[in-house]
């Protein structure tokens, strides 16, 4: 549930950057990319970052800041309970 609501406020600042043009807004919805992204996305999210771990891109200081990013959040989220 905390990594839902990560990846979903990730998902609201990429359609914020996209305001600016509404049609790469259109596009990005109309495209699949966002279908894409929100199918299984917490799944895809921990495989990623397994991936990108065991591939040596990312390191356990990167994958603990992600966690402690999605903690902010989670402790934000409650408070709006």
């Amino acid at each position: 549930d905390d990594v839902r609501w990560y990846l979903s406020h990730y998902l609201v600042q990429k359609i914020q950057s996209l305001l600016f043009d509404p049609n790469e807004v259109v596009r990005y919805i109309w495209s699949g990319e966002m279908e894409g992204f929100l199918y299984n996305m917490e799944e895809n999210f921990l495989n990623d970052l397994e991936d990108q771990h065991h591939r040596n891109i990312i390191d356990e200081t990167n994958i603990r800041s992600t966690f402690q990013e999605i903690l902010v959040l989670k402790k934000k989220r409650q408070e709006l309970r």
